[in-house]
């Protein structure tokens, strides 16, 4: 036997990218339909019907199976370079982040991940390394841009403004269902643009 066919035998048959994002995606619905404490290999290969073999000889064990699942919701990941300047897509990218849990696969997966948190740090680690903070980088991205066009005050400090804008869109995500009285994103935006914006109006007490 040659040496490259001897290197080729040991390699074995090439992965499938089909069976790949079927299993991935199989995951995905799983964790958002039951949760992780129903979430399992089994449970996966049933819904991607594939055999569990097919997942192992992929995925190195539950975390590595939802960690490779988690990445295909960057799928949606909203680009920095979107057309428009900073501000329209900042507001863009901020309704996003809004729309109801219950609306889309990745927000009914982000409530079983915050909902079992506490009993699964593990779980929060990956989901936060996974999704939250591409998503974030690109909002800090966004928001730099805007430094550069001048509507952004060069001296804030980008990660409060990004925990200030993407957890008032958290709020409206979680409660939206049950109140109508959610503000608008512009409203929030121009709100915390009062404090971060350049030449901010402060509108003192009782003037």
């Amino acid at each position: 036997m040659t040496v490259a066919r001897a290197n080729a035998s040991s390699r074995g048959r090439p992965r499938s990218r089909e069976a790949d994002r079927a299993i991935t995606e199989a995951a995905l619905d799983v964790l958002g339909d039951s949760g992780i404490a129903n979430f399992s290999v089994e449970a996966v290969a049933a819904r991607a019907g594939v055999g569990k073999a097919t997942i192992y000889r992929r995925f190195p064990g539950r975390i590595g199976l939802l960690s490779a699942a988690l990445d295909r919701l960057h799928d949606d990941l909203p680009s920095p370079q979107d057309e428009g300047d900073a501000r329209t897509r900042l507001l863009a990218h901020l309704d996003v982040i809004r729309v109801p849990m219950s609306d889309t696969r990745s927000g009914r997966v982000m409530a079983q991940v915050i909902s079992t948190g506490s009993s699964h740090p593990e779980l929060l680690e990956v989901f936060y390394e996974r999704v939250i903070s591409p998503r974030r980088g690109v909002l800090r991205q966004t928001l730099l841009a805007g430094i550069e066009e001048g509507w952004v005050d060069a001296g804030v400090d980008i990660e409060v403004v990004l925990s200030l804008l993407v957890g008032a869109m958290m709020h409206i995500k979680v409660w939206s269902s049950v109140t109508q009285d959610a503000p608008s994103t512009i409203s929030v935006l121009d709100t915390a643009l009062a404090g971060i914006g350049v030449n901010p109006r402060i509108h003192a007490s009782g003037s």
